[in-house]
């Protein structure tokens, strides 16, 4: 006989579960990153100040490709957090992590990308397509809004960058 037989009363433990009790793998219970409900918890102030950022950034590459024909806002993908949320709740401020402005035929000119949620350097990326060269913008609580090393990225700055993609044959790479 062996011990398993021993008692019949006892439920059979399966092969494949560790001897200790356990919830879910996905939401590990002693972790301080979710809460009773698996909810994440708040991001820190500059993270969530990273995001309106970039929300504000996603605005203004809408707003470019409203005012020019040959333009057209792309959502590339999403956050992964929002993909992969179940029944959390989702409290950043856009879904969008990858967006491109594009030529009407949907080629990308230009791509963005903001870094998720679970990175700990924040950063977006500016991809110019067809081009060596990208910029990396960080947010800067000193001046409340990206900037490229110190000078604060602009609207301005954004619209330039596009007209010289959309208006040239030659790319830019400042």
């Amino acid at each position: 006989m062996n011990e398993r037989d021993a008692n019949p009363d006892e439920t059979p433990q399966s092969p494949y579960t560790g001897s200790r009790a356990s919830g879910p793998a996905s939401v590990p219970s002693d972790s301080p990153a979710h809460t009773q409900g698996g909810a994440a918890e708040a991001s820190s102030p500059k993270d969530a100040a990273f995001y309106n950022a970039w929300n504000t950034l996603l605005g203004w590459m809408r707003e470019y490709a409203d005012a020019h024909r040959e333009a057209m806002f792309e959502k590339e993908a999403d956050f992964p957090d929002y993909i992969y949320r179940m029944e959390r709740p989702y409290d950043l401020p856009t879904t969008v992590m990858s967006a491109s402005l594009s030529d009407p035929k949907g080629r990308p000119l230009l791509l963005l990308n903001a870094s998720p949620r679970h990175t700990v350097f924040k950063e977006i990326v500016l991809h110019p397509f067809e081009s060596h060269t990208y910029r990396k913008l960080t947010y800067s609580p000193q001046q409340g809004a990206l900037v490229e090393g110190k000078r604060a990225f602009t609207k301005a700055r954004l619209f330039e960058l596009a007209d010289a993609l959309y208006h040239s044959d030659a790319r830019v790479a400042e």
